[in-house]
């Protein structure tokens, strides 16, 4: 099929070419970032609509994480986006809620959507009361870990990995913990990435609400000069000088992520031996295990699952999560009808998600796929299912001010741990660096 180029935008986002069995060729381009099963998923999607939708042609451009938020704030925001559909990081939406399109309502209704998903992912896509993308995945990267089950259970022979408390799970993770004929340690029992700012974060604000405490004032602004935060970041703390779960000098300073040493090694680092990995456990979402997998090096064979972990303080789950990838449709599009009909194929078609979640191993927005007797029938999402009502959304931030914002968690947490600052000063820098660019990005 000949391409053709696309016409002027139209008014109506739910006008449009091609989704009413016409012939007219159609192309939508589509910018994603790069993990490499969300990729295979798309892809494999795109297929299927496309042989549902022949003079429709779907042309997707690929990028990392970094290039994806910058072209969002360099071109999105001055409505200069050269793309139909995009899907969108977690917690951009409401950054540029003025540069793409309200969900139509022949697409989804707001109370239609509080009723086919969950609360903490369409919070994330929901500004100012108006519906403004379509959730794909609950973005849970609180409440678990990927475990190398080789390794645990050469540690720990007959057991599974479960843990009824906080202080249980800490004494697995601190002797899964490597260590040299000198002592040197060589592999973390526990990696929470220095670099990756949602595992700090979600940790230390899920401890203040388990401890009774609150993040952010009503005007919107973070506060951290509270009881709660400063016992929340001591014991964070307290992880790696008392428990010693992780080291921070076995990060490679270029070229890693957690799920990255969880498969592999490095040469000048720990073991120095890219078939030995530099963590046998990482805090990170249930997606984690595939991506881990595909990072293996030739020849390996380790073996991973995921696993849920207890409340770090008391009984009760009480969390926040980054909302989750959405698919939204820019302003700038040259034919939103088509686009929203791409979007609401997948992440409204239960049938369609569960192939999209296979893959991608992220867990369901929908809230009929994530339903106790749907997760009867998948052992991963049963472990995590019960959390799912319980998260509520981070908040809103102003997307210029992300980027400083979600740093300053793992920047000034680590400054402890490296023993740079103390807890009070490096706490009093969170709050003043957050605070700082959520006031100057306010009225962007």
């Amino acid at each position: 099929m000949a391409l053709v180029a696309n016409a002027g935008c139209h008014s109506d986002p739910a006008s449009g070419d091609g989704i009413d069995g016409s012939a007219t060729p159609v192309t939508i381009t589509f910018l994603r970032h790069d993990n490499i099963t969300y990729r295979e998923a798309d892809n494999a999607f795109f297929a299927e609509y496309m042989v549902d939708h022949p003079n429709v042609t779907i042309v997707d451009t690929t990028v990392d994480f970094h290039t994806l938020a910058s072209t969002l704030l360099g071109e999105l925001r001055r409505d200069q986006f050269a793309y139909d559909l995009v899907l969108m990081p977690p917690s951009r939406m409401c950054g540029f809620a003025d540069n793409v399109y309200d969900v139509p309502d022949e697409v989804m209704t707001m109370d239609q959507a509080k009723q086919t998903f969950f609360a903490a992912p369409l919070e994330g896509s929901t500004c100012n009361g108006h519906l403004k993308g379509l959730p794909v995945e609950y973005n849970l990267e609180y409440g678990g870990v990927v475990v190398n089950l080789d390794k645990y259970q050469a540690r720990f022979p007959g057991k599974t990995p479960g843990w009824s408390d906080w202080p249980s799970f800490l004494a697995d993770a601190a002797a899964l913990t490597e260590y040299d004929d000198t002592g040197k340690p060589t592999a973390n029992g526990l990696d929470i990435d220095p670099d990756w700012p949602p595992a700090t974060r979600e940790m230390f604000l899920g401890q203040i609400l388990q401890r009774g405490g609150k993040y952010r004032k009503d005007d919107g602004l973070f506060d951290f000069k509270t009881p709660e935060a400063h016992d929340a970041f001591t014991d964070m703390v307290s992880w790696f000088d008392v428990n010693h779960v992780m080291f921070p000098e076995l990060v490679p300073d270029k070229n890693t992520y957690v799920t990255t040493r969880l498969a592999a090694g490095a040469t000048g680092y720990g073991w120095g031996d890219p078939a030995k990995p530099l963590a046998v456990m990482g805090y990170v979402g249930t997606w984690a295990v595939p991506s881990t997998v595909a990072q293996l090096p030739s020849g390996s064979s380790w073996h991973f699952d995921y696993f849920p972990l207890p409340p770090m303080v008391g009984t009760e789950h009480r969390f926040v999560q980054d909302s989750g990838w959405a698919f939204a449709v820019p302003r700038t599009c040259k034919n939103p009808a088509v686009a929203w009909d791409i979007a609401r194929s997948l992440a409204l078609t239960p049938t369609a998600m569960r192939k999209w979640s296979d893959t991608t191993g992220a867990l369901p927005a929908l809230r009929a796929n994530g339903t106790p007797e749907v997760a009867a029938g998948n052992p991963s999402l049963a472990k995590v299912q019960p959390l799912l009502e319980k998260g509520n959304w981070l908040g809103y931030v102003p997307s210029g001010a992300i980027e400083t914002v979600s740093g300053a968690f793992v920047k000034n947490f680590f400054d402890v741990v490296r023993k740079v600052a103390d807890v009070d000063t490096a706490l009093d820098h969170l709050q003043t660096t957050a605070n700082g660019a959520i006031l100057l990005h306010r009225d962007d």
